[in-house]
């Protein structure tokens, strides 16, 4: 069932979710930085940015995670489990922020390999998605299956604005109906006009976006260009910062490390790492089967458009365009993946 909610009406649901819940969304970091944050205030939201520049992926795949910390003492050893996750809200991301919410939790629920640190978090978190109004030239996000401005993959709730601050409200999942329900005097019935507001929003969001790759030709391309001289020569501008990887709604590598204090106590963390440093691939005795960068930009792209395709039939990417916008040297995602010969 759809439902209508005025811009303020929003405002005032996120004034009361504060009150219960950790709410994070677009807020202003610095004077031209929009980043996720946890509101204090429904007046905090920043609405008018379309992306913000990293993503909510990291309110879920948290960048460094204490799995437990361990002491010892007279009697032994003894573990401590780290904190449970806090009931939270994710609002205003857009769909392919959320669809990235989908695609790595099929990651962390593959068949019996479940993580749940993960799962943990994302069953506590109800994303309120916003559907993208106006999407920008590194926009591609309809060369996807399941790629669209209105896309609802992995939100629990879409919010489209279809007239004059008016937004069109479809709960998704349990968790979107529980969260409407719950706020009922918020929302009103959707006419059935209203609802088809919605597929011309869709339209004329689509057509503003002007790219759209054949992401079937490019798997078609990428499996037997393994040695192809293409590499060689495309990787060059590259400088190896790795910002792609930790702008991207997508990106899970990570690396496990324990760390020492003192004879007593210690502690297991996850943290992020990229593809793109050459020491994510080094092993015991320094053997490292990626040493230069022509090697690690490759396997960037062969994973997201190829391996990942082999295992979970979608590509490791939701064509937010982040990467293109975050590369210091420029180098675009969409062109890459052109160009393969």
């Amino acid at each position: 069932m759809a439902y209508l909610i005025t811009k303020e009406n929003i405002k005032n649901l996120l004034t009361d979710l504060i009150k219960l819940k950790a709410v994070f969304a677009p807020k202003k970091d610095a004077e031209d930085t929009v980043l996720f944050g946890k509101l204090s205030s429904s007046s905090e939201w920043h609405g008018d940015a379309l992306l913000t520049h990293t993503t909510a992926k990291d309110k879920v795949y948290l960048q460094s995670e204490t799995f437990f910390k361990i002491k010892r003492n007279k009697s032994g050893v003894t573990i401590e489990d780290g904190p449970e996750p806090e009931e939270t809200v994710i609002f205003g991301c857009r769909p392919c922020d959320a669809r990235g919410f989908d695609i790595i939790g099929k990651l962390f629920n593959w068949s019996n390999f479940v993580d749940e640190y993960y799962t943990k978090r994302i069953a506590k978190t109800t994303i309120i998605c916003i559907s993208c109004e106006k999407p920008e030239s590194t926009c591609f996000c309809t060369s996807f299956t399941k790629g669209s401005p209105v896309n609802e993959t992995g939100s629990d709730v879409l919010l489209t604005n279809i007239k004059d601050g008016k937004y069109l409200a479809e709960s998704i999942t349990d968790k979107g109906r529980k969260l409407i329900g719950d706020n009922s005097k918020y929302f009103t019935e959707a006419s059935k006009a209203d609802e088809e507001a919605k597929v011309t929003f869709k339209a004329e969001a689509e057509k503003k976006i002007a790219k759209k790759l054949d992401l079937a030709e490019v798997k078609r391309k990428l499996e037997p260009a393994f040695e192809s001289v293409y590499w060689d020569t495309v990787h060059l501008p590259c400088v190896k910062c790795g910002a792609c990887t930790f702008v991207c709604p997508t990106c899970y590598c990570f690396d496990i490390t324990e760390k020492a204090f003192d004879n007593i106590n210690s502690v297991r963390v996850r943290s992020w790492d990229t593809c793109m440093n050459e020491l994510f691939t080094r092993m015991a005795g320094g053997v490292n089967p990626r040493t230069d960068t022509k090697k690690r930009f490759r396997q960037r792209f062969m994973h997201k458009f190829n391996y990942h395709v082999d295992n979970f039939k979608e590509e490791l990417c939701t064509g937010c365009g982040r990467c293109i916008k975050a590369c210091p040297v420029s180098i675009d995602i969409r062109k890459v993946i052109e160009e393969i010969r």
